[in-house]
């Protein structure tokens, strides 16, 4: 027999109820999940979580970016205070917002041509 099929709900596999929502994740009468499928997995085959990302068209490193990185850390006087320096960023809430913040503290400064 051909199963019946009604428009925005599904039938439920093991207790047949009709579930409204084609979203809809779990059977309210039976508690079925739907979607979920069991994954088989081999003894050679360890589960191991990766957090790899995509690479951006930018995110390769050239030695001109480690030159003026390693430029940058002297001038500030080492990496104890570049990561100081990175740490204030981070809480500021982001590079974004600290550029704010020194445009805002510069135009409060006298120009150097006034002094």
């Amino acid at each position: 027999m051909a199963k019946k099929t009604r428009r925005g709900q599904k039938q439920c596999p093991k207790c047949n109820a009709w579930v409204k929502g084609t979203r809809a994740k779990t059977c309210p009468d039976c508690g079925h999940k739907f979607g979920t499928k069991p994954q088989q997995r081999t003894a050679a085959e360890p589960a191991v979580a990766t957090t790899e990302t995509r690479a951006r068209a930018g995110a390769t490193l050239t030695i001109g970016h480690v030159k003026a990185v390693a430029e940058t850390v002297m001038t500030l006087g080492g990496f104890d205070r570049a990561n100081s320096l990175l740490t204030t960023i981070k809480e500021v809430g982001g590079v974004k917002r600290f550029k704010e913040l020194l445009d805002v503290m510069a135009m409060t400064q006298p120009s150097e041509t006034e002094k």
